[in-house]
């Protein structure tokens, strides 16, 4: 089916390139008028696209997409007989989708997205050394309620940890606890955005980049330089069927 598929846009461009054998049907001509026309003003705004720019479409691209996956899944789920062989690759798509959507919100705006969540999540972080400061001056013992999950969890690990009664030790060492694992959380995330950011970029760069090529080569005729491109391709991989 590929290979009929690639045949047939061969021909397609042989006609194209024939050109005014082609074009005596004037229905003919209105329509590759069309494609010339439509072609050229996609390839200018691309030409004047930046990077920025591109990122920003692809975002919205990538978040209708996951929103579009996530409701195929639930109907899939809902109102179908789940399929080995359909579920897996319809739920990667979605996963891909939905990373690809927050790799460039991370990556473009992490400094605000940081700085909302440390915010939000800053007395979480301090509140035990806050609760040591409080148990020295009220001679309460709020800190040692809180040390007593991490104790049973060690005992669980077989793992011993120091034994102290002193509330600002415990409150620090809590605090420390939570701060390691936010930044724990903050090198996964760039570890797992960082890849499929630099395909977004990827996927941005090379239409802009292409776009450019072909105005440089003709900027008046882009759509006769994109079929030559288009038929090198297809030759080449006729050549491996």
């Amino acid at each position: 089916m590929l290979k009929i598929t690639l045949t047939l846009l061969v021909v397609l461009i042989s006609i194209y390139w024939v050109g005014e054998k082609a074009r005596r049907n004037t229905k003919i001509d209105a329509f590759l008028l069309a494609i010339e026309g439509h072609t050229q003003k996609l390839n200018n705004r691309l030409e004047d696209a930046t990077t920025m720019s591109g990122l920003r479409f692809l975002r919205r691209l990538y978040g209708w997409a996951s929103i579009f996956l996530f409701v195929c899944l639930f109907a899939f789920q809902r109102f179908s007989q789940p399929s080995p062989t359909n579920f897996p690759p319809l739920f990667w798509a979605f996963v891909f989708t939905f990373m690809g959507w927050f790799s460039i919100k991370w990556v473009t705006d992490y400094k605000n997205i940081i700085g909302e969540f440390s915010r939000n999540n800053a007395l979480m972080i301090f509140g035990p050394l806050l609760m040591g400061v409080f148990d020295l001056v009220l001679n309460t013992s709020f800190t040692e309620i809180l040390l007593l999950p991490f104790q049973q969890t060690a005992e669980i690990l077989h793992f011993n940890i120091p034994v102290t009664s002193n509330p600002l030790a415990i409150g620090g060492a809590v605090s420390l606890l939570f701060l390691a694992f936010f930044g724990f959380f903050y090198l996964l995330t760039w570890a797992v955005t960082a890849p499929v950011f630099l395909f977004s970029v990827f996927a941005v760069l090379a239409p802009i980049k292409f776009a450019r090529v072909l105005a440089q080569i003709d900027r008046s005729n882009t759509f006769f330089w994109l079929t030559v491109f288009v038929m090198i391709v297809i030759s080449v991989w006729l050549t491996q069927l």
